[in-house]
């Protein structure tokens, strides 16, 4: 997987995310907007931050504007997906994830998944998830 986030080529990323990304519930997340596009709109549950050491890890929805379909009879309204960020280094890596029939998370579980062996992903300096980190990490975006 080339980044854990999704800011362009919405569809092609539905599939990525959906092959490979695992279970996990975000419950009571309090989402925030973060960012968006015609296609869908990115919101961060900044409340819900875990830290330990070095790494923090955060949820993320991407909730489309247009549902998108993972087969036939499958519509998905939105992903949830659990990111853990190096804060002594720039990289991150999409541990958990779950895909909703609605939107906001909302709905049917349609597949929920767990990475197996997360790989971690460069962030480039100054890009979306360069932001995430740092809200991740408790530094200024």
């Amino acid at each position: 997987m080339n980044k854990p986030f999704c800011f362009s080529k919405a569809p092609q990323c539905v599939l990525l995310v959906l092959t490979t990304l695992l279970f996990a519930g975000a419950a009571h997340a309090e989402w925030i907007q973060f960012g968006r596009t015609t296609d869908f709109r990115i919101y961060l549950d900044q409340r819900l931050i875990s830290k330990n050491g070095d790494y923090a890890q955060m949820w993320q929805l991407m909730d489309f504007t247009v549902a998108q379909w993972a087969d036939a009879q499958t519509a998905v309204g939105s992903i949830k997906t659990l990111v853990e960020y190096d804060c002594a280094q720039p990289r991150s890596r999409a541990l958990l994830g779950e895909a909703y029939t609605e939107q906001m998370g909302a709905g049917r579980l349609v597949s929920s998944e767990r990475v197996a062996e997360p790989q971690w992903e460069a962030i480039e300096v100054g890009s979306n998830p360069d932001k995430m980190q740092k809200i991740a990490c408790g530094k200024k975006p």
